[in-house]
């Protein structure tokens, strides 16, 4: 995983993954370099950001249509895109897997604040 921070403030993030197919599904293989814990994070939210581009870039019509393609119930392809909402802080902290142990996909199911800081403060309990 590389990040870097642009002119304009924004954090640059390139997550090395290849694309696969595995039983006819295509499949996200992220590298071995990530053993803490945060891995299924970091993929849930590659996924977020790649499958909201393709509504955004109309491959798909809308979320029926991509969770009937990536073989995935609606429900679950919508909890995961919406991880793009997340506080660029809890973002940038899963990516370099600095997050608490209370970080997990079970607390990012539960209904989120849509105010950044309060994110941050029920999902890294900071201030």
């Amino acid at each position: 995983m590389i990040s870097r921070i642009l002119e304009n403030g924004n954090l640059e993030v390139t997550i090395p993954v290849s694309l696969r197919a595995r039983s006819g599904r295509r499949r996200i293989i992220m590298p071995d370099t990530v053993s803490d814990g945060t891995e299924p994070l970091a993929l849930a939210l590659a996924r977020a950001f790649r499958w909201q581009q393709y509504i955004d870039d109309g491959k798909f019509k809308n979320i029926t249509e991509l969770a009937k393609n990536v073989g995935l119930d609606e429900a679950t392809v919508a909890r995961t895109i919406r991880l793009r909402l997340l506080s660029p802080t809890i973002v940038h902290r899963i990516i370099k897997g600095e997050i608490p142990q209370r970080l997990n996909m079970t607390a990012l199911r539960a209904p989120l604040s849509d105010i950044w800081k309060e994110q941050e403060q029920k999902l890294l309990g900071e201030e």
